[in-house]
């Protein structure tokens, strides 16, 4: 069964949940878990291309926006289902929607901000994924 952890950000900003989305992939991959970042569209696809390029001076993170040419990388982008999954694979969904195919990855993350929006997106989530027979798991930030 997959299992499912909201992070509640403190802050009330659309950055601080891309700065911890960055934060989650490098632990992540650092403890050998391949991730997928599922955005909203191209646009915030790329934003967050280049917020991993630039995470850390002194390190990298080998990651591709998904494409028809993709070779392969343990850290993945996109806004449309990935055709092929490593092993254990992590799911970040900065979508707005729970992708139909969270199912897919052994552990999905929310990652949610303090601002109206968003937490009311973060409560449909919530009772979405409990009429899935998913029980979520909460930590504050």
């Amino acid at each position: 069964m997959s299992r499912v952890t909201f992070y509640l950000l403190q802050q009330q900003s659309a950055q601080a949940v891309k700065q911890f989305a960055c934060r989650l992939t490098d632990k992540a991959w650092r403890n050998g878990m391949p991730v997928h970042i599922h955005t909203e569209n191209d646009i915030q696809c790329e934003t967050l291309d280049r917020l991993l390029w630039e995470w850390r001076e002194d390190s990298f993170l080998p990651h591709e926006i998904l494409s028809e040419k993709s070779s392969g990388a343990p850290i993945t982008l996109g806004f449309k289902p990935p055709e092929a999954l490593h092993d254990n694979t992590l799911l970040i969904n900065l979508a707005s929607s729970i992708p139909d195919f969270y199912r897919q990855f052994i552990r999905t993350c929310e990652i949610v901000d303090q601002s109206p929006g968003p937490v009311e997106i973060l409560r449909e989530k919530f009772k979405a994924y409990k009429a899935d027979g998913i029980k979520p798991e909460t930590h504050r930030i």
